[in-house]
């Protein structure tokens, strides 16, 4: 079968991501994060704000993919989507982000080997560390699959995909770059051995991204939460 023959983005993926967001909407009103979210916060999955999650959103501005086109000319639209996808995102978490943020928008997507239409997109980054010859940093990714990650082996075979079907996940990595920007190594002493979150619930990786761009840890994220809520009713 042709590897294109399931990639009706205007269909098949714009339904799946819906269900997705659906599905996050209904885990998280019974998590605990929830509870301490602002409403600022929580009326992201429910759409009040007018801002749907990353997907909905880019969906509408998708290359169409269509099942007679080449492995080639698949790469090259699902490597387009997933920039929009990351510019959506970015866009999207920095609106939510506490001022004074230090994450930069950065946007490269890259396309998993044999499977030209699942793939990642960076969107966001954040130096935490300057050596006389490298960079420590935390980049944001999304995926439009769902997966693991195994950095045991130097970026070869970072992805573990747990099925060929579109999905969404977010995820940060710990990384050490030289000072060109280029990639020497994960820094397996943070994180799940350089991995700094992964997770498919969008309020999750708000936190965790906020907390990478301010110094501020989860627990104080959520308090501010907690009151900002608290004062508000």
């Amino acid at each position: 079968m042709n590897p294109a023959s399931k990639l009706q983005y205007g269909d098949r993926f714009g339904d799946e991501v819906k269900k997705i967001a659906r599905s996050a909407l209904s885990v998280a009103s019974v998590s605990s994060e929830a509870e301490v979210a602002s409403a600022r916060y929580a009326r992201w999955f429910s759409g009040e704000t007018g801002e749907p999650e990353p997907m909905a959103t880019s969906a509408k501005k998708f290359r169409l993919i269509t099942a007679n086109m080449a492995v080639a000319d698949v790469i090259a639209a699902t490597k387009e989507n997933l920039s929009v996808l990351g510019d959506d995102a970015s866009e999207l978490f920095a609106s939510k982000l506490p001022t004074g943020h230090r994450m930069r928008k950065a946007i490269r997507s890259s396309i998993l080997p044999n499977v030209p239409y699942l793939g990642t997109c960076k969107f966001g980054e954040v130096v935490t560390g300057r050596g006389q010859d490298d960079l420590a940093v935390t980049q944001m990714f999304i995926a439009n699959f769902e997966g693991d990650l195994d950095t045991t082996a130097g970026g070869v075979n970072l992805y573990k995909t747990r099925s060929r079907d579109f999905d969404q996940m977010f995820f940060g990595l710990h990384l050490i770059l030289d000072r060109n920007g280029n990639f020497l190594s994960f820094n397996h002493e943070l994180g799940d051995n350089g991995v700094a979150f992964k997770t498919k619930d969008i309020t999750t990786a708000l936190y965790n991204i906020a907390s990478a761009s301010t110094g501020l840890s989860m627990e104080a994220l959520q308090a501010r939460a907690a009151a900002s809520k608290k004062a508000m009713k």
